[in-house]
């Protein structure tokens, strides 16, 4: 009887772990940039798991940048690989809007009976509209900041409580730091930045536009898209930057070697850890003519590609939670974006503590009432025209082209990669 009743049982559990595998749904989630999204992301999905553990989420193998993750995105619809959801860059989402690849994401809005008390910032929620529908909600939004090694800056006469606010300023100190003897540098961009994001940042601070009204002209050849390249020889002539890569301007920095260094606010928690006590590193926002000046904001944003029912609903749980309090939290605690949900931000055991403590994360966040869109070029072409403007921004860097000649270049050559 002892033996009947252990084999029912063992089958009876059987049947119902069969059941639960059975409702369980599988989703696929393919990210960029893992050495900045591989460990928020992996503590997410397993937060993620403990409150919903139908739903079972697949980490695929991330890639390099949000260019090639949207060219998986783009080779998967061909060959029927696409994943469930993907972190997507915000200037890049017209690209499977316009094949209609991507899930409008309204409905589910619609169905949520308190989305206005779950603490999603309306400002930053609308970063991820195209054509008037929501695609994509944000996970990552970054403004580009000034790091400065405060020892360096004192060592030059500068004041590390008075950053330098304007480019000329910058420049002067930059000059005053530089010593080849030493092997010290004045600055250094991160002008290779995903999608000309560093450079639209130069461009937008000076009143300039990437493109016509209609989309249909390039708006940058103009006086301030000749100061985007201006800006950059003159980092180099004036500012000591060295044409280093991404990977070794960083390593400089870090290794006390650059006084200022430009780029996301991404970057905060990684480049203090790695800094450690070596030097003093500060934050301050990034160089512009006003302090009204319009600064860039974009960075990574969910988007659903399943066209699965169940798989949808379980994908919207996932990027919701990934937007919501914990996810973003646990996101901020990592990196150096900005929260999208605002009671992350209010709540001192989730976020208010931590801003209040760690006044080099404040700096992107006091930026945040003058920011505007991270664009994308239009069309079949969008990845092709941010090449050309990496390989003008290079030329200039490199000593290879004047502005003039890098901007005549860039103009022409996107302006044939746009759509007729």
């Amino acid at each position: 009887m002892r033996r009947l009743i252990f084999l029912f049982s063992a089958m009876l559990l059987s049947a119902l772990a069969g059941g639960r595998a059975a409702l369980a749904v599988d989703i696929t989630v393919l990210y960029p940039q893992p050495y900045l999204y591989q460990a928020p992301i992996e503590e997410i999905v397993k937060a993620f798991a403990q409150k919903h553990p139908d739903i079972q989420v697949k980490l695929l193998a991330p890639t390099k940048a949000y260019e090639e993750t949207a060219s998986a995105v783009l080779r998967g619809a061909v060959t029927g690989t696409m994943p469930d959801v993907a972190f997507n860059g915000t200037n890049l989402m017209h690209l499977f809007v316009d094949r209609k690849l991507a899930v409008p994401l309204d409905g589910f809005v619609k169905k949520e009976k308190d989305w206005d008390k779950q603490g999603y910032v309306p400002g930053m929620i609308s970063t991820g509209m195209v054509n008037g529908q929501l695609y994509g909600l944000p996970f990552a939004l970054s403004t580009p900041i000034l790091y400065f090694n405060a020892d360096l800056v004192r060592k030059a006469g500068g004041n590390p409580d008075k950053p330098p606010q304007t480019w000329p300023e910058l420049l002067a100190l930059a000059h005053k730091i530089t010593d080849p003897a030493a092997n010290t540098h004045g600055a250094y961009m991160v002008w290779t930045t995903t999608g000309n994001y560093l450079w639209q940042e130069l461009l937008f601070t000076n009143d300039g536009h990437m493109l016509s009204a209609d989309g249909r002209k390039v708006g940058f050849d103009t006086p301030a898209g000749l100061k985007t390249f201006e800006i950059l020889r003159d980092l180099v002539k004036e500012g000591g930057m060295p044409n280093l890569t991404d990977e070794q301007g960083t390593q400089a920095f870090i290794a006390g070697q650059v006084g200022f260094y430009m780029s996301s606010s991404a970057r905060v928690n990684s480049l203090m850890k790695k800094v450690g006590s070596r030097f003093e590193l500060l934050t301050a926002p990034f160089p512009s003519p006003r302090p009204d000046s319009k600064i860039v904001s974009g960075g990574g944003t969910m988007m659903i590609f399943t066209k699965d029912p169940a798989k949808q609903a379980a994908a919207w749980e996932f990027i919701k939670f990934a937007a919501g309090p914990i996810g973003q939290t646990i996101m901020v605690r990592h990196i150096g974006y900005m929260p999208s949900n605002q009671i992350a931000i209010d709540t001192p055991e989730l976020l208010g503590d931590y801003y209040r403590n760690n006044p080099n994360m404040r700096t992107a966040i006091s930026q945040r009432a003058r920011t505007t869109a991270w664009l994308g070029f239009p069309g079949e072409n969008s990845l092709k025209a941010i090449q050309v403007v990496y390989d003008a921004m290079e030329s200039v860097v490199a000593g290879k082209a004047t502005p003039e000649d890098a901007l005549h270049r860039s103009a022409t050559q996107v302006q044939a990669l746009l759509p007729k």
